[in-house]
């Protein structure tokens, strides 16, 4: 099954996936507060008093009398739309095409929410974290090439002075050979 999902031609577990990731990256860098904060501003909201409910009721009730020629038309309007919408969606999603616009776009969609919820910082700490980092690993691998250059030359000179022992001995031996050869 699984191997289905991520092998098939035109699969969208793939596109979904590499969507969600984008969508998890984008929310982790733009969060407005840590995912913490956020459940915990999203728990104070669902969380409302029979009194808010009741004068909400109420409320809806005279909203609902007073606007039902506006929502007859909205619903006829919707229909036209959802209508439009199939269409385009059935021509924007054909095998054929082979269209991954759409579960990229989902997966972006999914993986930003997840990524809000679950932030461990805000998007502007993580921002400067990764600044920081990245001055960092700048200055690390300026010292990096500094020392190899400084390694480089103490190696050119041993090497150097290896070669010139080496052909003095070299030298020395011949002369050697052909002194008790003569």
């Amino acid at each position: 099954m699984k191997e289905k999902l991520f092998n098939r031609e035109g699969s969208i577990m793939v596109p979904l996936l590499a969507g969600g990731f984008f969508g998890a990256g984008t929310a982790l860098l733009f969060a407005p507060k840590p995912g913490k904060k956020i459940r915990k501003d999203l728990r104070r909201v669902a969380t409302i008093t029979r009194d808010q409910v009741s004068e909400a009721v109420d409320r809806g009730k005279e909203l609902f009398e007073e606007s039902r020629t506006v929502v007859s038309n909205a619903v006829e309007a919707g229909k036209k739309t959802y209508e439009e919408g199939i269409e385009k969606l059935e021509k924007f999603t054909k095998k054929d095409e082979r269209s991954i616009l759409l579960p990229i776009l989902a997966g972006g969609v999914i993986g930003a929410g997840m990524a809000l919820l679950l932030a461990p910082k805000s998007g502007k700490e993580v921002r400067e974290d990764l600044k920081r980092f990245a001055l960092t690993a700048g200055e690390r691998a300026s010292e990096t090439v500094d020392k190899g250059k400084v390694l480089y030359r103490e190696g050119r000179t041993v090497l150097t002075n290896a070669l010139e022992a080496g052909k003095k001995i070299y030298t020395e031996g011949v002369e050697k050979f052909r002194h008790v050869a003569a």
